[in-house]
Order: structure tokens, then sequence, then C-alpha cells
């Protein structure tokens, strides 16, 4: 003998539309993205000090930042922390992000069996940032292939250039457009990695007088440099 009990079919519809209605309240905590965010296992920081700081200040806040670093990550998980400060006059400075002496950027790699994902570890930082060290602007990335390659070599997913004859107007128009794009729900960082108030030496060289002596605009700025980037 076989038996066979029959629900009324009103009772499964009621109960598949309870299901379904409970599944809709984990709809907000599903991520969405058309490519899944991978952990890197490492993150960069961009970050500018006030303009005009002096490039053993720069390296003091950067040693500030290292050691913020390994109090958020433990010994276990940190691998290695690389920094790159300022620029240095010349070819080289095009394959740098910094754009002066008052510029860095800090690259944390972690250990592959670390625990914590890497942007956990960022959100820390940043937090700890913003409240130790509130003069530095900074700009958190992960560093990661997916994102570089999602982001086509730029360091932003978005990135926004203002170009024009006036380079003080063209300061003026991006800092207005970062404070209007921060203000964006959703906007994690903006940051302008130039800056037009550094500090600067304008020289005018008599051509005919610098001629006579055999020197030309080239071999007296070179000289200059030489003499003003040393460290006494």
């Amino acid at each position: 003998m076989v038996a066979v009990t029959l629900r009324h079919p009103a009772v499964t519809l009621a109960g598949f539309a309870i299901a379904f209605g409970a599944s809709l309240t984990l709809f907000p905590m599903l991520g969405l993205s058309f490519f899944p965010r991978t952990d890197a296992g490492q993150f960069m920081i961009n970050m500018k000090a006030p303009s005009g700081t002096r490039l053993a200040v720069t390296q003091n806040e950067v040693a500030k930042v290292e050691q913020l670093i390994r109090q958020e990550v433990p010994p276990e998980e940190l691998a290695m922390i690389v920094s790159n400060i300022g620029a240095t006059p010349g070819f080289s400075a095009i394959y740098t992000s910094n754009s002066a002496q008052h510029t860095a950027f800090v690259q944390v790699s972690l250990k592959d069996e670390h625990k914590t994902g890497s942007y956990e570890y960022m959100q820390r930082v940043k937090q700890k940032l913003a409240t130790e060290l509130p003069e530095l602007t900074t700009y958190f990335s992960s560093g990661g292939m997916v994102d570089a390659v999602l982001n086509m070599g730029l360091p932003a997913p978005i990135d926004v250039q203002v170009s024009g004859s006036n380079l003080e107007k063209s300061y003026d128009t991006a800092l207005k457009l970062a404070a209007q794009i921060r203000a964006i729900p959703g906007v994690a960082d903006a940051y302008i990695p130039q800056d037009i108030d550094y500090p600067a030496l304008q020289l005018n060289v008599d051509r005919m007088r610098a001629s006579e002596m055999g020197l030309d605009q080239r071999e007296v700025v070179g000289n200059v440099i030489t003499a003003l980037t040393s460290n006494r």
C-alpha cells in the first residue's frame, strides 16, 4: 500500500511566494559588477603633503605612513612595503606618478597566505590616515591586474583630464570638478596629482653675456640644479 498526501495548490503557491519574498531581502547585500572584484594581495597609496614641503619632510611623512601600515597589517601577513618619494628632473620623471618633492606613493604587498583581504586593509589604513595624518591627501588603489586592464592603464576607473592655455584657470577648474565629484554618493577618492603653487626659482639668463663665457641656458640651469640639490 502506498500512501499519497495531496496538498492544496494554494498552500504551495503561498509557501513559494513567502520564500521568494524572503530572498528579496538579500538583494541589497549582493554585489553587482561586470568583472567581479578580486583580492590582488596588494594595494598602493598615492599621497601628497602640503604644497611646498621639502623632500626631507616628505620622507618623514612617508615613514609615518609606513609605520601606520605596520600597525594595521600584522607581520605574519605583511610581505613588503616599497615607497617612492619625490621626482627627479629628467626623462625618468615620465615613469612616476609623483609630480614634485611633496608627493610620493607607497606600495604594500601582502603574503600569499594572508587571511584578511587587501580591500579591508585599505579601508583600515584610510581611516587611520584621516584621523592621524589629516595633512596628507591620499588616493588608494588595489594595484591588481584586473583593475589595470579595466582602467586601460590609468590609476582610476574614471579619469578626468583638464587642459587649456591658461594653467591657473585649468587648475581652478580641476579643483571645482574634484569638489563636485567628491559629493557624488559612492565616490571613495578624488585625487589631483599636480599642484601649481609649489615654490619655484625663476632664472633670467643674459644669453649674450653667457655666450661670452661659453655657456648656454641649459648649462646654467644644470649647474644651478646641481648646486641646489646638495644635502648641505
